[in-house]
């Protein structure tokens, strides 16, 4: 999928490119965009990535005179191109040296402050080592994580087969990024004495036998390493560009000439796989985002932010632990056949990295456009004179189009605005009162889909502003002044609602044309470019050059709000339990601020809901939720998972560990059985029959789901907010 429209490439050499199609725009619109090393999982053969895989160590010495003309060829792009201004000099190189030392060891496990204190000597000649497409600073840095990688190894798979005492009281803390370097080698034996007794414990509470999990440990340690020293010059060299590219702002980064070909896979979405967007972070792989349609969004099982632990081949294959591997052979054991099986040890977000693993069964499968398409339903609200609301609903996974359906002239082409449009006709015709959007999870899709959308709302008038790297700033506009429903509507939003969503949530927002409803949304405000860099060269290598993505340009509201890193803020929130851990655009420490232009004129619509309206109406909502049993039900359950989840540390006493997990379980089940039972539904003696129930469930494509909490409550508001301006516009 890509944008349609292009304002902002105004120089000349933009426009030869568009004209020989060879450029290819990645919008904002296109969802949550995975950060260095994200890709999308699909396609080809399966390949065994295990210990068993024969393959002869590479030791990187120098890299190759074609990595430094590259060097030189991406610095002055980055310079000339990039929306953002920076300057390199000797305050950026310090950035610069310190997120390659980030990317290199993120929790800090490997180098001592010896080490930090020998690289600093690089902190003001990093930008002139760039300028003359230098890598040996990289090189040098990463032959002594290469040495540090194998002495941890080596050590921790000594150490894991002899006796831990795990009866102490000693706690573990995870997230060591912010935490002080090891002062020398004593200090680190130290640190690892307890990340090995973490690690133990949680095979032990993962059911394994205590041989098994040593076998495990061992093996896991001792692949860290032989990984490590089989990273490949065009990687080594991919990671040290993106030091610097990620340095300037999270979503420009370099890719390999492999990653390329990958990237270019990624963006097709005619793919076999589990549809997935995944990154490294620290030794774990996570999950970003998923694709709407595919297996993993179908499955119902996996959300952003859980990581994958272990991987497995067919519903019965033993499950691999992939703890420390690198994301391209994550990559290539989760591939497969379609129509194969691929089973996940899944780290639940919510319950963090001392939670219990739940294994997902996927049949990897192409991403079906349909699945992505817009659906609808109706809820019944029985208002306070007793009276029955139709509330029409459309849920909308993406902001998608069928190009080439389009393109070759069939006239039910697939789209966003098209599909829409005979819902809501329909919906009219069985007599709705009220429209609710429900964008919740929708991470976006194609930005001509979502201007003609918004129009099926208002008349004519401006959607979203685009502001280019040359400062010019260019309105879309729908240009239709046919509106397709005029009644009272809501929109639904969430932190997984990114890019072509905020822009629609924003512009109803900035009309007045219905109530925003939910939590804040991602803030990806940003688009991306993607430049071959073979195409800006008439030099010939033996081996193809790499593709720069670049940030070129961000999104503005109508009213000339950024719907970058804020996002967009609902009317009325939710309030729930947060997860410490930021998913969104926020969580970027370099991320592209807020910031406002001028607003662009536009009429806002004449029934819109005023604030004093809005303000009862969350009220009456305050007070619904608190004596609505599977409400307060739901958020019990969400505040259980959540408040593990933010658990910074944990004991290393196992006996401890034990009684707090079976503690937690009890918790668990007996939220999930009231809810079971307000639905309906048996109660369950145990978590691992509750989840065989719910996941036979799922795959029973007959049975109807139940209308979720926050959207009934969704409806119950949008339909207080018609009787009050009903009420206030008869006075």
């Amino acid at each position: 999928m890509t944008t349609q429209y292009f304002p902002f490439l105004r120089t000349t050499f933009f426009r030869l490119f568009l004209f020989l199609g060879l450029l290819t725009i990645i919008s904002g619109c296109l969802g949550n965009p995975p950060s260095s090393g994200g890709t999308i999982i699909s396609e080809a053969k399966a390949k065994e990535a295990g210990v068993q895989e024969k393959q002869s160590p590479v030791k990187v010495a120098e890299l190759t005179p074609r990595h430094a003309f590259e060097l030189k060829m991406i610095n002055t792009m980055l310079k000339r191109y990039h929306y953002k201004k920076f300057k390199l000099d000797d305050h950026f190189s310090e950035i610069i040296l310190k997120q390659y030392i980030k990317e290199l060891d993120p929790s800090r496990i490997y180098f001592t402050q010896a080490d930090i204190d020998r690289f600093n000597k690089y902190k003001h000649e990093i930008d002139d080592y760039i300028e003359k497409g230098n890598t040996k600073p990289g090189v040098n840095i990463f032959k002594i994580y290469q040495q540090r990688v194998k002495e941890r190894s080596h050590y921790a798979a000594n150490r894991i087969s002899k006796p831990l005492d795990l009866n102490g009281n000693d706690t573990y803390r995870f997230d060591r990024r912010e935490a002080p370097w090891a002062k020398d080698k004593k200090a680190l034996d130290a640190l690892w004495e307890k990340r090995l007794k973490n690690d133990y414990i949680n095979q032990i509470l993962a059911d394994k036998k205590p041989q098994e999990a040593i076998k495990t440990l061992k093996k896991r340690y001792l692949n860290i390493a032989r990984r490590t020293d089989q990273i490949k010059p065009n990687e080594l060299f991919q990671t040290i560009v993106n030091a610097y590219a990620s340095a300037i702002e999270p979503h420009t980064s370099y890719l390999s000439p492999r990653s390329s070909a990958q990237f270019d896979i990624n963006m097709s979405l005619s793919l076999s796989g589990i549809g997935a967007v995944l990154r490294t972070d620290e030794e774990y792989t996570k999950i970003i985002s998923v694709v709407p349609g595919g297996p993993a969004d179908l499955s119902g099982k996996i959300s952003p932010g859980d990581r994958i632990i272990g991987v497995g081949q067919g519903k019965n294959g033993t499950i691999q632990d992939i703890i420390g591997w690198r994301i391209g052979d994550v990559v290539n054991i989760i591939r497969g056949k379609k129509g194969s099986t691929v089973v996940l040890s899944i780290l639940p977000h919510e319950t963090g990295l001392s939670g219990k693993p739940e294994l997902v069964s996927i049949v990897r499968d192409k991403i079906k456009l349909e699945h992505q398409a817009a659906s609808k339903r109706i809820i019944e609200v029985k208002k306070e004179n007793g009276k029955i609301a139709r509330v029409g609903v459309i849920k909308l996974p993406s902001f998608y189009i069928d190009f080439k359906a389009r393109n070759r002239g069939d006239k039910d082409y697939a789209g966003t605005t098209r599909d829409v449009k005979k819902l809501l006709l329909e919906l009219e015709k069985e007599g709705i009162d009220e429209l609710i959007i429900d964008l919740r999870g929708n991470g976006g899709g194609s930005l001509s889909e979502v201007v003609s959308l918004t129009g099926l709302f208002i008349e004519k008038g401006p959607v979203v502003q685009i502001n280019d790297t040359t400062g010019r700033t260019d309105i879309l506009r729908d240009e239709d002044s046919s509106v397709v429903f005029r009644g009272p509507m809501a929109v639904m939003i969430d932190k997984g609602s990114a890019s072509a969503s905020e822009i629609f949530a924003g512009a109803i927002q900035d009309y007045g044309r219905g109530i925003i409803i939910g939590e804040t949304t991602f803030g990806k405000g940003t688009v991306q470019t993607i430049l071959p860099l073979n195409s800006y060269t008439r030099k010939k290598f033996d081996k193809p050059l790499g593709q720069l993505k670049i940030t070129t340009a961000q999104f503005f509201r109508v009213n000339g709000e950024s719907t970058q890193h804020k996002g967009v803020i609902p009317d009325i929130s939710w309030n729930l339990p947060k997860i410490d851990a930021e998913l969104g655009e926020r969580a970027y420490k370099n991320a592209l601020p807020w910031r406002k232009i001028p607003e662009a004129p536009h009429k806002r619509f004449s029934h819109a809901f005023d604030k004093k309206a809005i303000a009862q109406a969350k009220a009456k909502s305050e007070k619904r939720k608190q004596h609505t049993p599977k409400y307060v039900a739901t958020v019990k359950r969400l505040k259980l998972l959540v408040d593990a989840g933010n658990e910074k540390s944990v004991s290393l006493n196992l006996a401890k560990r034990k009684a707090k997990r079976k503690l937690f379980n009890k918790k668990l089940l007996k939220l999930e059985n009231q809810l079971q039972a307000l639905d309906g539904k048996p109660a369950y003696k145990t978590m691992k029959e509750l989840r065989d129930a719910q996941e036979k469930e799922n795959d029973d494509i007959f049975t109807k789901k139940p209308v979720d909490v926050f959207l009934n409550e969704a409806a119950h508001i949008l339909t207080d907010l018609q009787k009050i301006n009903m009420l206030s516009a008869a006075k």
